[in-house]
């Protein structure tokens, strides 16, 4: 019996232990076996590996245990840190205008009043 595409574990035991009462098996190594055959490739199969269960029961005990850590790491994964301000009040540009205060020009600094520099370039257009 295999672990169907997007089953997840939680589902895939439940659904193995109940066809393990129907079957009527008490044979443990041949549980354990189908079991370890039938679960989908991933960090919990990869764990069945390296470490073998001898018991179905040791199979139940460590899929809670993997179930419950995967909650855990889902909802880190998915909760939001606070956002970290430093700043002290609102920013020069987000704040009102005092009257006749004007906007800075980023970068640039406005031409002289009388400046040959304006006269030069409107001159070079005739």
């Amino acid at each position: 019996m295999k672990q169907y595409q997007g089953e997840t574990l939680k589902e895939y035991i439940n659904r193995f232990e109940a066809q393990v009462v129907k079957v009527g098996t008490t044979e443990e190594p041949m549980i354990v076996y189908a079991f370890r055959k039938g679960v989908c490739p991933g960090p919990f199969c990869e764990s069945l590996i390296r470490n073998r269960p001898k018991t179905f029961a040791e199979i139940r005990r460590r899929t809670v245990e993997h179930i419950a850590s995967e909650g855990e790491v889902y909802e880190k994964r998915t909760s939001v840190a606070p956002a970290r301000s430093t700043r002290q009040g609102p920013r020069a540009r987000d704040r009102e205008k005092e009257p006749g205060e004007e906007t800075p020009l980023r970068g640039k600094t406005p031409p002289a009043q009388g400046s040959s520099r304006g006269k030069q370039a409107n001159e070079g257009r005739k």
